[in-house]
């Protein structure tokens, strides 16, 4: 009798680490497709929650649209491969795309689109003739107002081809979801917002990271630190950063700014920042992987941004307990702590945001009590990394 049981057992444990396997093959296999630069927003969002989903038994191809400065550290969380941009190379883009679309379709139907515009829609019509059940795009940007005419046609033909090839609307802000679909589409069930988050946590103001990354950057500890992390392009807007600090440090003469990140622009900022008298005050810390811990040292973030999905960066420092000056052409989902404050970008606005870091920097503000308040709030609001990975697998699991 034992042994019938223990057969009958071992039986049923067969079946389902079969069961569990072709889960696994059919069901658990995604195809990533996206913008993935080095330290671009897109990315960290990925990396960020995707890391999680792999724990979980998820298992990722990644296609990389835009190679300038990839991100091969995907390559850490599933099979990866590159396609030549677009603008390098219309034909040879064409060709990469087709066939490392055909190659992976073998591993999933399904195909996730995590980008920042919709002017390059050959993604779109490639994944539908080679014949993914499930396209899923995701709009991680808000960039009108920015384009030439000649993209802004390109951008409304690819709006119009998306609602026609894609199965599901995902948007991280309703600015992204607006710059991607037009409102029937919004009013849809396979429309979603699935808001940008954080390991909360994980930025936590600490007192000890604080006086560390000073010590390590010859910072004192009674000095204001002005903080910005981004990549150094055009959206990012550095030079009214500049601007707007070196009015401040005429107000606050023991203060610094510090730049984190790098990109495109890096050499013409600093340039700048000789040119307005701040360059043996400003810190260009170029790409690091401790920004956790250096945003600790800020007293002030500011974000200047053209144009925002909705930041990561925002959110790691409102967690991290800071004051944020924002410009007011980001999604609304920005303005959502009383730490957090709406400022213009237009000409000559510069002294504004000076003034406010001068009124803030007069307050007795208690930045540890800020952080845990901040996570607190941001969590109840849903930005925490466990809610963005739960909407992803309700997601692939439709």
């Amino acid at each position: 009798m034992a042994k019938i049981i223990w057969s009958r057992l071992l039986h049923r444990l067969r079946i389902n680490i079969l069961l569990r396997l072709l889960k696994v093959m059919k069901n658990e296999q995604v195809v990533i497709l996206g913008s993935f630069n080095t330290n671009n927003g897109i990315t960290s969002f990925v990396k960020q929650n995707y890391s999680q989903l792999k724990k979980q038994g998820w298992q990722f191809h990644f296609i990389n649209i835009a190679n300038a400065k990839p991100a091969r550290e995907l390559a850490s969380l599933g099979h990866y491969s590159e396609v030549k941009q677009l603008k390098l190379g219309p034909v040879k883009h064409v060709l990469d795309l087709a066939r490392v679309l055909r190659r992976n379709r073998k591993f999933s139907s399904v195909i996730h689109m995590h980008l920042d515009s919709l002017h390059n829609f050959l993604p779109l019509l490639i994944a539908k003739f080679v014949g993914y059940k499930r396209i899923i795009v995701h709009a991680h940007s808000d960039q009108r107002g920015q384009y030439s005419w000649k993209k802004e046609v390109a951008q409304k033909m690819g709006m119009k081809i998306c609602a026609h090839t894609a199965t599901d609307f995902i948007a991280c802000s309703q600015n992204a979801a607006d710059f991607f679909y037009p409102k029937n589409i919004q009013q849809n069930d396979s429309f979603k917002i699935i808001l940008n988050s954080a390991a909360l946590n994980k930025f936590q103001y600490s007192e000890d990271a604080n006086l560390k990354s000073r010590a390590e950057l010859n910072i004192s500890k009674t000095t204001i630190v002005v903080g910005h992390c981004g990549r150094f392009n055009r959206q990012k807007n550095h030079s009214f950063v500049l601007r707007s600090f070196a009015k401040f440090h005429q107000m606050v003469p023991d203060s610094k700014l510090v730049l984190v990140g790098n990109g495109e622009d890096f050499v013409k900022i600093k340039d700048l920042a000789q040119k307005l008298g701040i360059g043996k005050s400003t810190i260009f810390t170029g790409y690091i992987d401790n920004v956790a811990e250096v945003q600790n040292m800020f007293d002030i973030f500011i974000l200047p941004s053209l144009y925002e999905g909705l930041s990561l960066s925002l959110l790691e420092n409102s967690a991290n307990g800071t004051q944020c000056l924002l410009s007011d052409q980001q999604t609304k989902e920005s303005y959502f702590l009383d730490s957090t404050y709406k400022l213009s970008i237009k000409d000559g606005a510069e002294q504004i945001w000076a003034d406010k870091m001068f009124e803030l920097v007069q307050q007795d503000l208690d930045k540890k009590l800020q952080s845990v308040k901040n996570i607190e709030q941001l969590e109840e609001m849903g930005f925490s990394e466990k809610k963005s990975v739960a909407s992803l697998i309700e997601l692939y699991e439709k």
